[in-house]
């Protein structure tokens, strides 16, 4: 049962019309950003709520059950807050977000907290930003413990990530390089032959690269090739031009193979997580052969 202030009860009683909707968005890089239904910012517990974007609270409804509370909120785009590069580098993924009620004749009277969950989908349309609001009935729905499976069930290179398992056992940090860009072919496609492991084919291939100076600074993108001569190739073009001499981090990529992976190229067949001698459901269901064979 939700707990108001005694003075935000009183306000309720009296059927005053001071009360506004608010939302509080915590980005996963630590980025807070508030806004709120009422036509003048307002300042709660350090955050400015901004009146400027034009939050709507109208279509806020909320379920009993276990039900997964998918809402939408709409806001006006005026190119400042939820740019193109941010919104496809995957900057606004993920966000958690809080929406409340609150008397803005007097903030301090307290909160009434509605709704909380993540952002799913973000879409840029003309003049708008509509995003998907997901509930935190959103982890009710997802599935517990393993099946089987042929490749590796193990993120890559989790050592010390408690919150995924410590399956794979191998460190980050020790699978990580800086490098460099030399030529750029696209936003897709570039050259860097300063990064360690770059003359080794598909070293980083199926790995992450993360830019830390030019245009795309701070964003990331899994590699989809890495070529012995330098050339990375990203799954996705990025939002922004690469330029030669910006920098990145990348880690090298592992395809979830037991003898190409886990054991040729790491080492790490003990941790291995899959089960590629299974016989799939193809030969268990097949006729026998000619012969009893």
């Amino acid at each position: 049962m939700k707990a108001l202030s005694s003075t935000l009860s009183d306000v309720y009683a009296s059927g005053c019309l001071t009360v506004a909707h608010a939302m509080r968005i915590t980005r996963t890089d630590a980025e807070v950003f508030g806004f709120t239904s009422h036509d003048v910012d307002v300042e709660i517990d350090g955050v400015t709520y901004s009146a400027a974007q034009g939050f709507d609270a109208s279509q806020i409804v909320t379920s009993a059950g276990f039900a997964v509370d998918n809402l939408e909120l709409r806001t006006v785009d005026d190119g400042t807050l939820f740019t193109r590069a941010d919104v496809l580098g995957g900057r606004w993924r993920n966000a958690r977000f809080v929406v409340f009620r609150y008397n803005w004749e007097s903030p301090e009277d307290g909160l009434e907290y509605l709704l909380a969950g993540t952002f799913g989908e973000v879409r840029l349309l003309s003049g708008q930003v509509v995003v998907e609001l997901r509930g935190l009935q959103q982890y009710l729905q997802q599935a517990l413990g393993n099946v089987t499976t042929r490749t590796c069930r193990a993120r890559f290179a989790d050592y010390p990530d408690p919150s995924v398992g410590n399956r794979c056992g191998l460190a980050a940090s020790d699978y990580t390089e800086a490098g460099t860009v030399d030529t750029v072919t696209s936003r897709a496609v570039f050259v860097s032959t300063d990064v360690a492991n770059s003359s080794t084919a598909d070293w980083y291939g199926e790995g992450v690269l993360t830019w830390t100076s030019g245009a795309n600074d701070g964003l990331s993108q899994k590699v989809r090739s890495h070529a012995a001569n330098g050339t990375f190739t990203l799954s996705l073009p990025m939002p922004a031009g690469i330029a030669a001499g910006d920098t990145f981090t990348v880690i090298a990529g592992c395809r979830k193979r037991l003898a190409e992976d886990c054991r040729d190229k790491f080492d790490n067949v003990l941790n291995f997580q899959g089960e590629p001698h299974v016989p799939g459901v193809d030969v268990i269901t097949a006729p026998p052969l000619p012969g009893g064979g």
